[in-house]
């Protein structure tokens, strides 16, 4: 017979045997926590850059030659929308991780200005992008502060690089401003006619809203002798480029060339000017090396 004390054992056994059975109630999830989402969101950035590593990869191994502005001219309407969103996708994943070290990539925007451009993209805004088509008609109501006459054909064939004949391949730096007698611009303006090189000023005009009464007065009194200006008092120019902004006007610099709008940085301070131009003429060379 069984003693007593050897039942009481066994059902202990069993007791803590059964403690490590598994439950067949539904545990309960915790929430996640903000290290779990950083986690979370490293991992798929991580898997984002490796795709864009391998489909480049993939790309190149295929021998598939790279999209130039060039062939970018023989695409339909929708075909370059989608190569746009590749680029501007491409943009954002360095942007971020370029973020990470606190160094601008292209050395002409502030992390500020790429944020700022991510997020009007993210929402859609009505703007126009790097790698958008550049108008060539608006170019034709500018009026010339010289004569009070207004560019047209002629004008227009003399200023925009694609337009000339002697060389299509030529890039234009356009800084534009919709403030009537802006301090910012002319502040600006003042430190591109004594400090950039040369090769860059001739290749720049500023345009303005003031009338071209207002911009030769500022001119007399400036001294302004080497940086072309053109006026566009209804801000039509402006608004065909979606430089007016979608809060506050401010001070925008755009490079042409190929047809296309090759750099772009809006609300671009004045004490920085300078630089911002000549970076972004650099990368814009760099990349046709």
């Amino acid at each position: 017979m069984v003693r007593l004390h050897q039942i009481i054992a066994w059902l202990a056994m069993f007791s803590l045997v059964a403690s490590f059975a598994p439950s067949n109630s539904t545990p309960r999830h915790r929430p996640p926590s903000s290290l779990d989402m950083a986690k979370k969101l490293r991992n798929k950035q991580a898997e984002l850059m490796k795709k864009l590593s391998d489909a480049k990869k993939q790309k190149q191994a295929s021998g598939a030659a790279e999209e130039t502005p060039k062939d970018a001219k023989k695409l339909s309407d929708k075909e370059m929308k989608e190569m746009n969103d590749r680029r501007r996708f491409d943009e954002l994943l360095k942007s971020n991780a370029g973020a990470m070290g606190n160094i601008a990539l292209d050395g002409y925007l502030t992390r500020e200005q790429e944020e700022a451009e991510i997020e009007a993209y993210r929402k859609g805004a009505d703007r126009l992008f790097e790698g958008d088509p550049a108008p060539t008609q608006p170019f034709e109501e500018l009026l010339n502060v010289k004569s009070d006459n207004a560019l047209g054909d002629a004008g227009t064939k003399r200023l925009v690089p694609w337009l000339k004949s002697s060389n299509p391949s030529d890039y234009l730096v356009i800084v534009c401003d919709p403030r009537v007698k802006s301090p910012e611009l002319r502040e600006a303006v003042q430190s591109l006619n004594n400090e950039l090189p040369k090769g860059i000023l001739s290749r720049t005009v500023v345009i303005n809203a003031d009338t071209p009464a207002e911009n030769r007065r500022w001119v007399k009194k400036s001294g302004l002798q080497s940086i072309q200006i053109l006026s566009d008092e209804k801000r039509e120019w402006m608004r065909s480029y979606t430089a007016l902004g979608e809060d506050r006007w401010s001070m925008t610099m755009f490079v042409v060339s190929d047809e296309r709008l090759q750099k772009i940085a809006r609300e671009m301070p004045s004490i920085s000017a300078v630089k911002t131009i000549h970076n972004a003429v650099k990368a814009l060379e760099a990349e046709r090396l």
